[in-house]
């Protein structure tokens, strides 16, 4: 085949695809806006170097950096778009964020649930760094081996769960984690249950309702809590 009736595909599809391969959207939560959800019309010349700029939320403010850097592409954890629109306008945050893409040629890849979801993803990454012991999904998807929703840790041997905060605080950066213990557990027996601590579970979200119907103590990390896990967890 002559090279020159080959047909390349630009940067940006190149390296939405390979970010499809690690976290294909059919693993994500349905309703999700997932992929490559900002298109351009904007090429690297081959040769060249391209800029891509790593975000967890596309606001209107890390649109500007990524302008003022000439970014070529953002890969952003949370959607964008997050929802259906009919139009586009400079009067909301979301008609900007677009149009402002568009205006700078800057192409939007949105990984979301189906990072949550993929084997080696960030639940699995986040349970992974508990503890040693057996990781999987708390729901595993039908079609795709080792992913789906949530992850559960059953650890080779109890940790208490100061232990857990310290590594996770460490992990993450940041010096406070908030802790809710359960109805059952009075605050000076947690010594001694602490240690008897052997499952984990893991659930970027709200990720409370994968649990319904769970038996046995478990520690539950979450990054979002909705009053509706109440419900789940603590009655």
């Amino acid at each position: 085949m002559r090279a020159g009736n080959v047909h390349l595909q630009p940067f940006h599809r190149v390296l939405s695809a390979s970010l499809s391969r690690r976290f294909p959207e059919a693993i994500a939560e349905a309703g999700d806006t997932v992929g490559l959800t900002i298109d351009t019309l904007r090429d690297v010349e081959r040769g060249a170097s391209a800029l891509v700029l790593l975000c967890v939320d596309l606001t209107e403010q890390v649109l500007s950096e990524a302008a003022s850097a000439r970014a070529h592409f953002v890969v952003t954890y949370s959607p964008m778009p997050h929802s259906p629109f009919t139009t586009l306008s400079t009067d909301d945050v979301l008609g900007r964020i677009v149009l402002g893409c568009a205006k700078h040629q800057i192409a939007v890849h949105s990984v979301h649930s189906a990072c949550d979801a993929a084997s080696g993803g960030v639940n699995a990454w986040l349970a992974r760094s508990l503890a040693r012991g057996v990781v999987r999904p708390i729901v595993k998807h039908p079609k795709v081996a080792d992913a789906g929703q949530g992850r559960v840790l059953e650890c080779d041997e109890a940790t208490p769960i100061s232990t857990v905060v310290e590594r996770l605080k460490a992990l993450l950066g940041v010096r406070f984690l908030r802790l809710a213990l359960a109805a059952v557990v009075a605050p000076e027996a947690l010594a001694k249950a602490q240690e008897f601590l052997t499952v984990k579970t893991v659930a970027v979200g709200e990720g409370a309702t994968l649990l319904r119907g769970w038996t046995g103590d478990l520690l539950e990390l979450e990054s979002e809590f909705a009053d509706s896990d109440w419900n789940v967890l603590f009655k």
